[in-house]
């Protein structure tokens, strides 16, 4: 993609004319030829059904806008709708049924113009300008100027149109422009199954709309232009898609000078001209710039191949947790034989190579990155909103607390979206692989015989419609994202195969072609995957399980789908709760907003500490479960890595919606217990408790070598006194691990006890981690007796917005399981806020660092000068401490 020149304005989506020319007079000072306008403001939009117009007419000149309302462009009709307090919002309670479904009221009812008007500045000679849609859903017709500017109406939710509009112009005068907007069809029953009753497979857009087991139906199933929108002026020839291919042969290892890398750069052109045009295309990179000549008949169309280039000393781009993740910038231009510069384009990008290989002994497949074997650890993502508010600044959040947690990898789960160019670029920032699905999952596309969906199985199978358009969209896409460093593989399916002739053309042509560098795998649970100890492959399971299960029952080799609990501090679900509903859920198990929104049961686990006593209690006990679930799934995929597991994906990270399962962070950003649990369980160079058998193991997950270390094993009884300490000297070379011994219990220690596990270099602690264990199998209610204590807050401001915390337990008490937060002058959580620890446990005598970062909350980049950091934990009173 262009880079990109917009405005900021005080409300999404409104931007004045002037302003906008404002922008384009900045732009023009630039050395691009290349111009791009964001149209993101001052949109309206109407329901077709109340206008007697066409699209001829309202973009004439003489049409009238009454009662039009203002519109969220990116955007969808309901995202419109909200903003114009049309309809309740969806994500309380159970909002939701309020809002008219697309199936009950018909198709027109969510059948929307779109209206923009803008100038240019002045076009002059041979320049061109084009409009540029980055996602429509999902059938649109585009007038311009009393003119239609698509002769086929668009389909598809994931293809990108660019139109040449330079006939349609008013070169000097105000362009008015209509987009006809409607949604799918068919839009699918939501009232039953997995992606309702699976129409909405026919189409080639996201199937979660039609309703899952962990969101419910988004009535205008996102209909909307719901992606940027973009004018572009440029010269006679257009560049358009550079391909950034790298190759970096060998095994390579972080931290070390490189030898050299290669990179291939190919570019689309498109000459806009009925004359024949000459020039040179430009590459430059690192200050080296290759040009080539380049001669495009009228309207002719092609793909330049340049030579390799060679890289001295490259800076390699690493997964999260094996190495850094810098990016290069690369510069296209082409430009006539006058000299004048038709157009630029600038592309981001890392220098690595993937790779991969079938273990037989495992029966997994094992991903590499620059030769090294990384094991997975990362998670599944649905989308960041399910209105689809997409925005940079949450993507980045979003991300940061991905790469927090120290996962490696996220799945972008089927009957989602493709995700945008944004959450890539935070991905690339963080070292986040990525696993890209394609549109297609195994409940609606046909993989069970399922009875709450319309169409046969057989049928099912053939879906979607036009294969030929799902193709197209396909090839698309991948142009728009394959330069991503972080982009790791492309995938056929969510649990099923694409229809057979689909599957042919991505694996045999379309990603040896486009993408060869990448590896395509057929559908989520592929025996090309994993397959287990009796040949079967497959996903889950999706609840809570016994901690210690996890370390004695194998799972899939390598698992993309496996699962537990999400539940919000009591914070969060407010959020989500009426007040008149706020009590443990055990009572509202078959009704009301619990069930709407998908609440998981938590079975007899939170009991386990003592009964609940209110929501708050619940909320606090849960994260407690939470954490001990999440440590525990990651810790028993580490405890047979590489002899059992090449790796393992949550089920799920996160939620677009506010449903009260399978997630680490709530949908408004704050952190849960989960979180913390599976953080410490992922630290690439970690030492853990196996809870099958008590030993403690070290591993390493990195790709250099450890000497020389020391494992700490500590036993505290309930009140933090010291019982016993071993320390043992360790050495690892990569990708291993060893099993050290079991900790030292006192034989007539009862009940709750501490074991405290460190790694540490030259007093260093690299790793550290704390598990309270009971003789009483599954019963910490002990815990109870623990004595009120205070702590200490001090404070240490190290840049604006980032704060060091430093928590003193200068009591004679265990302080357990405390939790920081940031609340506004309201009292109000503050978000997005990054900690690098929470949930945290003090022995008397000892203390904390955290490191605290606000800046990137609203309240702080706004200025608020009142925020305060609250202290609270489960024998821990509230405190509050001005930052």
């Amino acid at each position: 993609m262009a880079t990109l020149i917009g405005c900021k304005s005080k409300s999404p989506g409104l931007e004045t004319a002037s302003l906008v020319l404002f922008c384009i007079m900045v732009c023009a000072t630039n050395a691009r030829a290349q111009r791009t306008i964001m149209l993101h403001s001052d949109w309206k939009a109407k329901r077709c059904c109340d206008i007697v117009a066409d699209g001829n007419e309202i973009t004439g000149g003489t049409f009238r806008f009454n009662g039009w309302m203002d519109a969220v462009v990116p955007g969808t009709i309901l995202t419109t709708l909200l903003h114009n307090n049309l309809i309740p919002d969806p994500f309380f309670a159970m909002n939701n049924n309020l809002i008219p479904d697309v199936f009950d009221t018909g198709r027109d009812y969510y059948t929307y113009w779109f209206y923009n008007a803008f100038t240019l500045p002045v076009i002059t000679g041979d320049q061109q300008v084009w409009l540029n849609f980055r996602g429509i859903n999902y059938f649109a017709d585009i007038f311009l100027n009393g003119r239609r500017v698509n002769t086929v109406t668009h389909q598809s939710m994931f293809l990108r149109e660019k139109y040449l509009i330079t006939p349609f112009l008013d070169k000097e005068g105000m362009n008015r422009l209509a987009v006809q907007v409607a949604p799918p069809d068919p839009v699918g029953n939501a009232m039953t199954g997995q992606g309702g009753d699976g129409m909405i497979g026919r189409n080639i857009t996201m199937q979660c709309t039609a309703g899952w087991d962990w969101i419910c139906p988004i009535r205008d199933r996102n209909t909307g232009i719901w992606d940027q929108v973009s004018i572009e002026i440029t010269g006679p020839v257009d560049i358009r898609n550079p391909y950034v291919e790298s190759r970096v042969p060998g095994l390579r290892t972080p931290g070390q000078k490189q030898a050299p890398a290669y990179v291939k750069v190919s570019v689309e052109l498109k000459n806009a001209t009925g004359t024949t045009v000459r020039g040179k295309i430009s590459v430059v990179l690192s200050g080296k710039e290759i040009l080539q000549d380049a001669t495009l008949t009228p309207y002719e169309e092609k793909i330049l191949f340049l030579p390799e280039i060679e890289i001295t000393s490259p800076r390699l781009w690493w997964p999260n947790g094996m190495g850094e993740q810098p990016l290069y910038s690369l510069d296209v231009g082409f430009r006539t034989m006058d000299g004048t510069l038709s157009d630029t384009e600038q592309v981001s990008f890392g220098i690595r190579e993937t790779g991969n290989y079938f273990d037989d002994n495992i029966k997994a497949r094992v991903f590499q990155i620059n030769g090294q074997k990384i094991f997975i650890k990362g998670g599944n993502w649905i989308a960041s909103d399910a209105l689809l508010r997409l925005t940079k600044e949450r993507y980045d959040a979003e991300i940061r607390m991905h790469a927090g947690m120290n996962m490696n990898m996220i799945r972008v789960w089927g009957g989602g979206i493709t995700e945008r160019p944004e959450f890539y670029e935070a991905c690339d920032r963080y070292g986040i692989l990525v696993w890209q699905d394609i549109w297609i999952s195994g409940d609606c596309n046909g993989e069970w015989n399922d009875p709450t969906k319309r169409e046969s199985q057989a049928r099912r199978k053939e879906y979607p419609d036009d294969h030929d358009l799902f193709l197209a969209s396909i090839v698309d896409q991948v142009k728009m994202l394959r330069n991503h460093p972080s982009l790791y593989l492309w995938c056929g399916g969510n649990e099923t195969y694409p229809p057979s002739d689909i599957n042919a053309d991505l694996e045999n042509d379309i990603f040896p072609h486009l993408d060869p560098k990448r590896y395509y795998l057929d559908k989520s649970t592929s025996p090309k995957l994993m397959t287990n100890s009796k040949g079967g492959t497959g996903d889950g399971p999706y609840g809570l399980q016994e901690p210690d299960k996890i370390f004695t029952e194998q799972s899939f080799p390598f698992n993309p789908e496996v699962g537990s609990i999400g539940i919000p501090n009591l914070e969060g679900l407010k959020k989500i709760i009426p007040a008149d509903e706020l009590q443990p859920p055990e009572s509202f198990m078959g009704s009301g907003s619990w069930r709407y929104h998908k609440y998981l049961p938590l079975a007899d686990f939170p009991q386990r500490y003592g009964d609940v006593k209110d929501i708050g209690d619940f909320c606090m006990k849960a994260q407690l479960v939470g954490y001990e679930q999440f440590r525990a799934l990651q810790e028993g995929f580490n405890y047979k890595m590489w002899e059992w597991y090449t790796g393992m994906l949550v089920w799920k990270n996160q939620n677009p919606w506010t449903a009260l399962r399978g997630f680490f962070y709530d949908y408004y950003l704050d952190y849960t217990g989960s979180y913390f649990g599976y953080q410490h369980g992922a630290v690439p160079l970690h030492i853990q408790l196996n809870l099958n058998d008590s030993v403690v193991c070290v591993m390493n997950q990195t790709a250099l070598a450890c000497k020389g270390i020391t494992a700490v094993i500590q036993v505290f009884d309930i009140h933090g006194r010291l019982l016993s300490e071993d320390l043992e000297s360790v050495s690892l070379e990569p990708h291993r691990y060893i099993l050290l011994s079991q900790p030292g219990f006192p034989r007539n220690q009862t009940g709750v006890s501490f074991l405290r596990l460190m790694l540490k270099d030259k007093g260093e602690i690299l790793d550290e981690n704390l598990y309270w264990l009971s003789d009483k199998p599954r019963n910490y209610e002990q815990l109870n007796d623990l004595a009120e204590t205070k702590i200490k807050v001090t404070l240490e401001r190290t840049t604006p917005g980032k704060t060091r915390v430093i928590l003193d337990n200068p009591g004679s008490e265990t302080a357990f399981f405390m939790r920081l937060k940031v609340l506004d002058s309201a009292l109000e959580l503050v978000l997005p806020v990054f900690f690098s620890d929470n949930y945290i446990s003090i022995f008397p005598g000892e203390s904390k660092t955290v490191e605290l970062d606000y800046a990137a909350s609203v309240q702080f980049t706004q200025g608020e000068k009142k925020m305060k950091l609250a202290v609270e934990g489960w024998n821990v009173p509230y405190q509050e401490t001005s930052l």
